[in-house]
């Protein structure tokens, strides 16, 4: 695989062939994008572009270079990771990570560091990063993927070159679904539809009742009373099997699906209000029932709910107590929804 095989990332490509045809890569990138649309492909194969035994812009797949990296085993490119049921990158990974830059490279002129869920970090870890960046060696690459340029200290920031990555075009996820992954045309569709530009999302949304939990949760809202906030919030948790997971990061990453569902579902019900009809619906099964409830809403109130939405997945974030988060974020919906007072509460 090489740059040819990386989707609707073209800009990106274009600006670092240009790179390493003039010699001009910077020390530190941030690629930043939502999840799943290739951040960490990309700079595998940008690893390869650079370390490929043959001159040129792109990998050629075929030398020593190439084919150990693409199985892992390049001692000049190391990835640095969250370790497994961990949200965040420890301190002692960032003081490996300075131990290993240290030693200058052993098969090429660079070495290639790549962070990944570098916004997890916690105060002790930037740090210790901030400090590789101020003085990196000078054979030293260091590329953080994030998800939220919010979440990265500006001192930090600022000592990278920030590159932001495009989500995939719906054709593009659902070519990807029916080609790699053997999914029949229209289930691809409505996954393309879902993932919001992620392939990443598409194939973990194939892969679970996730249709299934997204249709119920649609049709379920769609006949939401004011005082069914707490009632709705344990459903959910049924629904959903939320219960039924043992590892706290698991329940977490459900939720943050089930947060996204909403969003999804409020945005659909905001292109349905304001006509426009250029922009996709997600919940393109339930179009005319999303039609037929925006008429009850204002564009005003669709906007408000969307903010209390995002807060949420902030919040999530956070290490916020998920039932509560779950249940105060239906509550002030309902409350926007049905022009009741919200009283403040607290995640």
């Amino acid at each position: 695989m090489s740059f040819k095989n990386i989707f609707c990332q073209d800009r990106v490509i274009n600006l670092f062939q240009k790179a390493i045809t003039n010699n001009h890569l910077a020390h530190a990138y941030i690629f930043a994008g939502q999840e799943g649309i290739g951040k960490t492909l990309f700079s595998k194969e940008l690893a390869k572009a650079i370390f490929c035994q043959h001159s040129g812009a792109d990998a050629c797949d075929t030398c020593s270079h190439c084919q150990r990296i693409a199985n892992d085993h390049f001692p000049d490119l190391v990835f640095i990771l969250p370790e497994k049921n961990s949200r965040t990158i420890k301190i002692e990974q960032l003081r490996y990570l300075q131990d290993v830059l240290h030693v200058k490279p052993m098969e090429s002129k660079y070495k290639i560091a790549v962070i990944q869920s570098a916004d997890k970090m916690n105060e002790e870890s930037s740090n210790c990063l901030l400090k590789t960046l101020e003085e990196p060696p000078s054979y030293a690459i260091i590329i953080l993927i994030v998800t939220s340029l919010e979440s990265v200290r500006e001192t930090v920031r600022s000592r990278c070159q920030i590159i932001r990555f495009s989500p995939l075009s719906m054709a593009v996820v659902k070519d990807i679904l029916v080609d790699r992954f053997q999914l029949d045309t229209k289930q691809a569709e409505q996954l393309a539809y879902l993932s919001n530009g992620s392939i990443e999302r598409a194939v973990l949304l194939s892969s679970s009742r996730a249709l299934e939990n997204k249709r119920w949760l649609v049709d379920r809202i769609l006949t939401l009373e004011m005082n069914d906030n707490l009632s709705f919030s344990k459903e959910l948790f049924d629904e959903w099997h939320i219960q039924d997971l043992e590892v706290l990061e698991e329940k977490r990453s459900q939720v943050k699906e089930l947060i996204l569902s909403f969003l999804l579902y409020y945005r659909d019900l905001l292109v349905c209000k304001t006509g426009e009809e250029n922009l996709p619906i997600h919940f393109i099964d339930r179009k005319e029932a999303l039609r037929s409830k925006s008429k009850s809403l204002s564009e005003d109130m669709l906007f408000h709910i969307l903010k209390v939405i995002k807060t949420s997945l902030e919040q999530l974030d956070h290490n916020a107590n998920i039932n509560l988060l779950l249940e105060n974020m239906i509550t002030k919906i309902l409350h926007l929804q049905f022009g009741r007072r919200i009283t403040q509460a607290t995640f």
